[in-house]
């Protein structure tokens, strides 16, 4: 039975040359950009790759959303989650400096840092690996914007890269520079940094997808209140058809892992199971708590800390306010002059 306490809450350059290394100024939480591609992106996991036994291409389809890596077997290491926290990691870089230009530098011993490692030749030894796969990876996807759906064909996210005197270069791809431009700012949860994929495989999609959540509900009722299938969805837990179609174990296999890897995010936030409008699970669902109840529970996120939102919910009301001030305003000015000069000739 599971534990519920109550918890209170461009174009590339040579590597090396010509890129300058920005140090912003720091804060509890990185800001970086995110949207459709990169959520989905840092979602995926080489544990559900296909690889294709003549071209050695392993592919990863997520719905609309595929990624590619030729030669896959002979990269070292695979699409691991210390590849994308290596990339969020340069993508902050990307968005604290700017975004002025695809290139960016991070120095290896703030990367160090921040991942909260030790080992300065393991953690080298690790990146150059984790770059291979980003150099080789490309994307397709769809996404919507505005009321049109648009497709991303063979996006490549990296053009150049390497480790040299100390400091991790990386070029963006020139499309998926450009993608990420288009992308809004999201407070970025320091921990996901620092999470052990070996000992909490999953760790890092769940604190990514409750982060994405919070960010896009601030300020709204359900900003600290997702849904267990939710983050089902989002992480590489076996599925319940997988489990039934094996052994069965639902509770060793999906419940027991699922509440190991958001206890490991306590340093971030706690958190409880509940039902709608926050209610609490009975006495009776806690003594007998099937799967079914399970995967049909929220989750309630008391964060420990999180940036202020006053001034990012300000600046929107004052852009919604305008919005309707536009649509008030007649589209057409010269059927506006015409009505007014009729009018004032009455």
């Amino acid at each position: 039975m599971p534990k519920n306490d109550k918890l209170k809450p461009s174009q590339a350059q040579p590597i090396g040359q010509n890129i300058e290394i920005v140090e912003p100024e720091q804060s509890i939480f990185p800001i970086i950009r995110q949207g459709t591609a990169t959520n989905a992106l840092t979602k995926t996991s080489s544990k559900r790759a296909s690889i294709d036994k003549i071209t050695g291409t392993a592919t990863i389809t997520q719905g609309d959303f595929v990624l590619t890596i030729p030669n896959f077997e002979e990269l070292t290491g695979g699409l691991r989650t210390s590849a994308l926290q290596l990339l969020d990691a340069l993508t902050i870089v990307l968005t604290e400096s700017g975004a002025k230009s695809p290139n960016v530098a991070l120095p290896l011993d703030k990367y160090i840092k921040q991942r909260g490692l030790s080992d300065r030749k393991a953690t080298r030894k690790q990146s150059v690996e984790d770059l291979d796969i980003l150099y080789n990876v490309s994307i397709s996807y769809k996404e919507k914007r505005g009321k049109k759906e648009h497709d991303f064909f063979d996006i490549r996210i990296c053009d150049a890269k390497g480790i040299k005197n100390g400091i991790i270069h990386f070029s963006f791809g020139r499309a998926f520079y450009n993608i990420l431009l288009g992308y809004p700012i999201m407070p970025y949860p320091p921990q996901l940094l620092k999470i052990n994929a070996n000992k909490n495989p999953e760790s890092f999609r769940l604190l990514r997808k409750i982060g994405e959540h919070k960010n896009m509900n601030v300020g709204k009722k359900n900003e600290d209140i997702i849904a267990v299938k939710t983050l089902l969805s989002k992480s590489n837990f076996p599925t319940y058809e997988e489990v039934m179609s094996s052994d069965r174990h639902l509770n060793k296999r999906i419940i027991e892992p699922f509440e190991r890897d958001m206890n490991a995010l306590r340093d971030t936030f706690d958190w409880e199971y509940c039902h709608s409008n926050n209610t609490p699970l009975t006495d009776e669902e806690l003594f007998d708590f099937s799967y079914s109840t399970f995967e049909g529970l929220l989750i309630k996120v008391y964060w420990h800390t999180y940036p202020d939102p006053t001034a990012r919910l300000e600046a929107k009301a004052q852009r919604d306010e305008i919005s309707k001030k536009k649509k008030r305003t007649p589209s057409n000015p010269s059927n506006n002059f015409k009505k007014t000069s009729e009018e004032s000739t009455e």
